[in-house]
Formats: structure tokens, C-alpha cells, sequence
């Protein structure tokens, strides 16, 4: 029998074998929960995508539709298509782009769906449906005179050749009217909405509203012919270029230009290197300004502000009065070559593009002349020997001329301290007064002055009023050019604007200053081209962060006081050696570059103008007419900074334009309180009285108006 032989280590063995450890345990069920937590992330990531929500808004003009998505949002990304369906039975093919229009061809119900998808193929739809009709577009404006409003609705119009036949109005008071041009007289102050219903030959109705508000006090100013005013620009502009580098655009309607605000040299703040000339520039489109003044009280005989007072002791008559009808020019190649010889020869080193020349008339009572020009007379013949013998004609001021140059210096160099609206002192060159007395003391007094900083004087006196600049501005113990300020630094707000101006910006071109003053008003017209002040910008897009790759192309039209160079001992870069400073308030805060091409574009960067809040009283209002043709934007996410040539690369494309938004210190407002939207006429009509509910200083202007390109890819 064989043996049976027992494997080799197969005998059993008791070995002791140890109890886990707790801590060991649980580290690694912590590490397979992470690595699983981990898994699961990644896969989410990867393979997981929200979708994006579809949102969009249209406005229609006859059989035209606009529709604007920029409201999608994507949760976890960029959306990267829009697609539209028209439901349009006679043209199937559909849209595309963010924006975008189309154009139907038979009235009707039209249902509109949007679909967006992400990069990552995921999509949201929504769908709208629009009343489509080809109606008469009724269009107006209304101009206030205190409690009488005109009305001209010339302006209304019908794409389709038909001729409107009838108007109506309804003043929103119980009163009706009719006519093209009307007049209606308000029994009561107080803000109404005027409806106007037009009619066209073929029975078709179209209508549109307006707010008026009349008022004891009207401040009304419209703005038109944007992007064409002042175009092709004028010779000036040529010298602006070599001196301060404003570069034109675009020369013919539509015109732009490029201004590159405050050049200075950027050091690397850790190690002292000279970096680059540096240039938050912008890009600005002209227009017109018209603006009706009437019983304004922050100006009199007792103190007409925009005229001096040489003789105090001298009271102003009951019926006094002072009328003035002046014209303020740039002067450029023209005007200096006009003047370079004779009784008016200007100096000839005032050609840096902003040079003035200003030319008309002052008409006053007897007893004004000795209060405002200090005649010494007593009746109107001696008043002409007085004249006669104080004034010199042309260059060579005489005793009146040399005085009344000295105030406006001392006034642009003061009270009202112009040099951070434009870097440099006020000058005047030549002040030439020539007066005739009539027989019954009515003195006409023919001026023609000329200098550097008129136009910075003039914002300063229509916003400030009597009130002093150089109080609300200046730093305790800085040096000024005619005393020192010695008053505490005064807070924001401490020194209220006492002015018509709204807002304090007047760098305009081919002005008309036409007014009286008598007692303790002024009614004035004042008519000029209006530079600086309504630019090119963006939009953040979904996201609500500039510089990403949804911002959106915009244009906007922004209130600002005038100063733009900081003051000497700011700690800015930029900073000149001049004391005084509206920028003062807003040191060592910044704000967001908004411009497309600019240096810095989407960055926090210093204030380079302080904000202005816009002054809606009972009878103010502001009234903009943008342009029906197509205007270049200036794309955001494409356009870059050049740091050679120290401008924009920048890439354009043309559309017509429909508001996008109205912010007000910073917040989305709807329309329907402060103002109102005509999109077919493109007209914004906005109508005090209205209460921003704070006196804190302004962060961003208000109201922000913002327009958007109707099409875009």
C-alpha cells in the first residue's frame, strides 16, 4: 500500500493576525470617496451641460421685424448660434445672429422662435408671436415756452407713398387739436402725455406719445442730426490732430472721430520702468443741440453772471434789461488767414484747433451800461463821447476793452477755473467793444473777441451759474493763479449748481447764443454742435462682465461735468500741475473702460470725467432724434489696442439703431415714468419732474441712454 505523503507547507499553522487599525480604515474610505467624488466631477463636466435659456425681445415697423436676443443666457457657457424662425409662409429661410431683422411682405399674426445652442450642442427655444400692419409712422416734436408747448409733427411719414391727411391731438389735458403745427396754451402745470394720430389717404392710423411737462420755469433741449452734424468736419479739426491727436474716423455722414483723452507716460509702479505712453481713449459722434430756456432765475440784472458788473452802485431800472446775440467759433485755417492783417489781426499762435472767436451784439438800457460796462454819463449823447473815448477799434484795447479782457481772465482763471476742462489757462488775445447810443439811451455794443477757453466758460456759467467753481472744487491751501484757497475742502454736493445747463459740457462748435435778461430771469436759445459727449461704448453682454467675449457693441449718450485732467497732488499719472479738480471727488475709486480699442478696454481704471445726474425739474426735458440711416459700430470683442500708433484696430460694421437701454446711477429703468421710446420715429423724450431719491455723489451718469445695432452677426 502506497504512503500517502503530505504536501510540503500544507500543515496548518496558527498565525495571530493583528486587528485593523481604525485610522488606516478611514483614510481609505476617504480616498475611495474622494477619487469617486472626483470621477463623478469630472464626468459631470465632461459630459454634462445645462442648457441656455432662450429670451428675446422684437419691435416692428410696418412689415419690418426687429428682434434682439442679447437677454439668452447660458448657465455653463457661451451660447453660439441664434437661430430664428420667421413664420413667415412666404420666406422659410431662416435668421441668424444675435440681433437681427426681418423684412415680411403681407400683413398678419407672425409666431417668431428662437433657438440658441451652446458650444456644446445643447439649445433653448422660446417663441413670440407679433401683429404685423403697415400703418402711417406719426412722429413730433414738442418745444415748451413755460405754459405753451408747440407741437410739429412734420416729421411723420409713411413708407409706402401715401400721403398723410390728417393729425390729431390730443393734449392729455382733455384738450384736442388738429394740423400739422400746433400751438396749445397748459392752464396748469404738471406733466401730461400728448397723443398724436395721424391718418393717411388709404384710411390707415398710426400714433405715437410724448410727456411734456409746462412749467413757471422750462429747460427744454433737444439733440438731432447725430453722426451728421458738423459734417465733414472743419478745418479746426486739422489742428486738433496735430496738437492733441484727435484723429477723424469717418469724414462723411456717417462721421466719428477718435479722441485720445489724456496722454501721459505709465511707469511700472514696483520698479520705476518707463512703460509706454498709455490712452483710455474714446470714439464720439457729433450732433446738434438746441436748447430753450425760458424764466430761469439763477440769472439777473442785479448779477447777469455771462456780463460783468463794473459799477455795483449803480441799480439796475425797473424795466433794464440786457438782450445778446452772439456766435462762437473754433478757429481754423480759414478764420486765422481771415485775420491774420488789419484792425483784427488775432494772434496767430492760436491754432491749436480750439482757439475761439466770438461776434455779435449786447443791447442794454442806458442805466444797465453804467451798471454792467461802468459808463460814466449822464445822458445818452454823453454816454456815446464816453464810449467813444474808452474803446479803440481792432487789436488795441482801449480803457473799457482792457477791463472787460481782464474779467474774463480773471473770471476763467477764478471763480470758475477752467484749466482742468482743457489743460491750459484761460487767454483772451483781442476784446474789442463798439458801441452806439441811441437817442433814448438803448446802447448796442458790437464785440469781437477771440482767445483760448471761452467755450470751458461758457459750460461753467450755464451749469455753476452764480455759483463759484472754485468753492465746490478747490483743496484747502492749494495755490490757484489769483489766490489761495482758503476755505475747508468742501464735500460733493456742498456747493449747489445754480445754472439752466443740466449738465456741464460745452466744447461746441458754430454756436448761437441768443438771450435777455431782465429782472431775475433769463430766457435764452442756445444752438450748437456738441462735441465729446455722445460715444461709442459696449455693452458686458449675459454675463455682466466687460471684456469677455459676449460684450456687445453700443452707443450712448452720457451727462458729465467738463474737467478731465486730475489735479496736481491726486496720485494719478496723469495728473498736471493745477490744483483744482471736479475729478477731486472721485480719487482713488475707478471705473470700468467701456470704449472699443481702447487701452484698457473691460478694466477699472481712474475717472476720467465725473458723472453728472441730470437735473429733471417740473419743465425740464430732453427730447434725442437718432438718426434712421445706418451707423458704424465698433466691435468690442474684435477691435484691440495699437500700443505703437496709440489708437484702436478697429473693426466695424453699419446698422440702424433702437434703444437698448436707460440706466439710471446704474440701475435698468422702464419706460413709462421718466421718458418714452417712439422706435419707429427713433425718438427718446424724457419729461420731469423726477426724483433720483439720493443726493450721494454719482457713480456712472444718469440717465445712461444706450442704443443697440438692430443687426448684427
Amino acid at each position: 500500500m502506497e504512503e500517502e505523503i503530505e504536501p510540503v507547507g500544507a500543515e496548518e499553522e496558527e498565525i495571530e493576525v493583528p486587528p485593523p487599525k481604525k485610522g488606516r480604515t478611514l483614510k481609505i474610505v476617504a480616498v475611495l470617496v474622494a477619487v469617486l467624488v472626483a470621477g463623478i466631477l469630472v464626468w459631470y463636466f465632461v459630459f454634462s451641460n445645462s442648457p441656455p435659456t432662450a429670451s428675446f425681445t422684437g419691435e416692428s415697423d410696418d412689415l419690418r421685424l426687429s428682434v434682439d436676443a442679447s437677454g439668452s443666457t447660458d448657465p455653463d457657457g457661451n451660447i453660439a448660434s441664434y437661430t430664428w424662425n420667421w413664420g413667415d409662409p412666404n420666406d422659410a429661410r431662416p435668421g441668424s445672429g444675435r440681433s437681427t431683422t426681418h423684412n415680411y411682405t403681407a400683413e398678419g399674426n407672425y409666431t417668431v422662435t428662437l433657438t440658441v445652442t451652446d458650444a456644446r450642442g445643447a439649445t433653448g427655444v422660446i417663441q413670440r408671436t407679433f401683429p404685423l400692419r403697415i400703418s402711417p409712422a406719426a412722429s413730433f416734436i414738442a418745444r415748451h415756452e413755460q405754459m405753451d408747448v408747440s407741437f410739429d409733427a412734420s416729421n411723420s411719414f409713411s413708407r409706402t407713398g401715401s400721403v398723410i391727411t390728417d393729425y390729431e391731438w390730443d393734449f392729455g389735458d382733455g384738450s384736442t387739436g388738429t394740423g400739422v403745427r400746433t400751438t396749445h396754451e397748459y392752464a396748469t402745470p404738471g406733466k401730461r402725455t400728448v397723443t398724436l394720430t395721424v391718418r393717411d389717404e388709404a384710411g390707415r392710423v398710426g400714433s405715437t406719445t410724448r410727456f411734456v411737462t409746462p412749467a413757471d420755469t422750462t429747460v427744454d433741449i433737444l439733440g438731432y442730426d447725430f453722426f451728421s452734424a458738423g459734417c465733414p468736419y472743419g478745418d479746426f479739426w486739422l489742428y486738433r490732430y496735430g496738437v492733441y491727436g484727435d484723429v477723424i474716423l469717418r469724414n462723411s455722414v456717417p462721421c466719428t472721430d477718435f479722441y485720445p483723452w489724456v496722454l501721459f507716460t505709465a511707469r511700472d509702479p514696483v520698479s520705476g520702468r518707463t512703460l509706454a505712453d498709455v490712452n483710455p481713449s474714446f470714439i464720439y459722434g457729433l450732433f446738434w443741440w438746441d436748447a430753450r430756456v425760458r424764466n430761469h432765475h439763477g440769472y439777473s440784472v442785479d448779477e447777469p453772471v455771462l456780463f460783468p458788473v463794473f459799477n455795483r452802485s449803480v441799480a439796475p431800472d425797473p424795466t433794464s434789461y440786457i438782450r445778446f446775440n452772439l456766435t462762437f467759433d473754433y478757429m481754423g485755417e480759414t478764420l486765422l488767414n481771415q485775420f491774420s492783417s488789419g484792425p483784427f489781426a488775432v494772434d496767430q499762435g492760436l491754432s491749436d484747433g480750439f482757439a475761439y472767436l466770438v461776434r455779435g451784439n449786447i443791447t442794454m438800457d442806458l442805466t444797465m451800461s453804467k451798471r454792467v460796462f461802468g459808463v460814466n454819463a449822464s445822458t445818452p449823447a454823453e454816454a456815446q463821447a464816453w464810449w467813444w473815448s474808452n474803446t479803440e477799434y481792432g487789436s488795441t484795447p482801449g480803457p473799457v476793452e482792457g477791463l472787460m479782457g481782464r474779467w474774463l481772465s480773471g473770471l476763467g482763471n477764478g471763480k470758475y477755473d477752467i484749466y482742468n476742462a482743457w489743460e491750459w489757462y484761460y487767454q483772451a488775445d483781442i476784446t474789442d467793444l463798439n458801441a452806439t447810443v441811441a437817442s433814448d439811451g438803448t446802447t448796442r455794443i458790437q464785440v469781437f473777441w477771440d482767445g483760448n477757453g471761452y467755450d470751458a466758460l461758457l459750460a461753467r456759467w450755464f451749469y455753476w451759474g452764480n455759483a463759484s467753481y472754485l468753492e465746490a472744487v478747490c483743496v484747502e491751501g492749494a495755490n490757484t493763479p489769483t489766490a489761495i484757497c482758503d476755505h475747508p475742502t468742501r464735500p460733493y454736493g456742498y456747493i449747489q449748481p445754480g445754472g439752466w445747463m443740466p449738465m456741464e459740457e460745452c466744447f461746441c462748435e458754430a454756436a448761437t447764443i441768443n438771450g435777455t435778461i431782465t429782472g431775475d430771469r433769463l430766457d435764452l436759445d442756445y444752438k450748437a454742435v456738441m462735441e465729446y459727449l455722445f460715444g461709442a461704448t459696449a455693452n458686458p453682454g449675459a454675463d455682466d462682465v466687460y471684456g469677455t467675449s459676449d460684450d456687445l457693441p453700443a452707443w450712448s449718450f452720457d451727462p458729465i461735468l467738463m474737467d478731465y485732467v486730475p489735479r496736481e497732488g491726486s496720485g494719478s499719472p496723469g495728473e498736471q500741475g493745477y490744483p483744482n479738480s471736479e475729478l477731486r471727488w472721485y480719487e482713488g475709486m475707478t471705473d470700468i473702460i467701456t470704449t472699443p480699442g481702447s487701452y484698457g478696454y473691460g478694466q477699472p481704471y481712474e475717472y476720467r470725467n465725473a458723472p453728472a445726474r441730470w437735473r429733471f425739474d417740473a419743465g425740464s426735458t430732453l427730447t434725442l432724434v437718432m438718426p434712421r440711416f445706418a451707423v458704424p459700430w465698433y466691435d468690442p470683442v474684435l477691435s484691440t489696442w495699437d500700443p505703437v500708433a496709440k489708437a484702436g484696430n478697429y473693426v466695424t460694421f453699419d446698422s440702424t439703431m433702437t434703444l437698448r437701454r436707460v440706466l439710471i446711477d446704474g440701475q435698468p429703468l422702464d419706460p413709462g415714468t421718466l421718458y418714452l421710446w417712439d422706435h419707429r420715429a427713433k425718438v427718446i423724450n424724457f419729461a420731469g419732474p423726477f426724483d433720483y431719491g439720493t443726493t450721494a455723489m454719482p457713480l456712472s451718469p444718469s440717465p445712461h441712454i444706450e442704443f443697440r445695432p438692430e443687426t448684427t452677426g
